[in-house]
């Protein structure tokens, strides 16, 4: 299956962005935790000659981590620059079968809409998650994945 950036950003609006009189994430790591979910839910529908991404939910975790530290930043450039690495990191070494994600060469274009996406203030929710998923779409898009060359029959003796 294809991944779709309308789906990611559906799964930001309802799961990481606050609605209108919603309450905000007690601190980045919750904040990190929900965008992280969002995200791995949705590259766990990834794949690569027809290959799912086996590791995508498994790495959960470790994009939170990540994201914390970038929604603790407190600036929208250095804020969009270090979530565009932690994509990049999540997304590096992702596991379809045999093949493995080669890092993503995006990261400077995601990392641009990211702070623009945290510049704006005035940016509606659909518009802030539409311009997300689609620097995240992006960084998808830009992945390589290497499988390992056949194996040779063995000759008959």
């Amino acid at each position: 299956m294809a991944l779709s950036p309308s789906a990611l950003q559906s799964q930001l609006e309802t799961a990481w962005l606050v609605p209108p009189g919603g309450s905000y994430p007690e601190d980045a790591q919750a904040s990190g935790d929900r965008f992280a979910s969002a995200v791995a839910s949705w590259f766990s529908l990834a794949q690569a000659n027809g290959i799912p991404c086996g590791t995508a939910t498994v790495r959960q975790s470790q994009l939170a981590s990540l994201l914390a530290i970038s929604f603790s930043t407190g600036a929208a450039a250095s804020a969009g620059q270090a979530l565009a690495d932690a994509l990049v990191l999540y997304i590096t070494g992702q596991l379809f079968g045999p093949g493995v994600a080669a890092p993503p060469t995006g990261g400077a274009a995601a990392a641009s809409a990211f702070s623009s996406a945290f510049s704006n203030l005035e940016l509606p929710s659909a518009a802030r998650a539409q311009l997300l998923a689609s620097a995240c779409q992006a960084l998808a898009l830009t992945t390589l994945v290497t499988f390992p060359p056949p194996t040779p029959p063995a000759p008959i003796t």
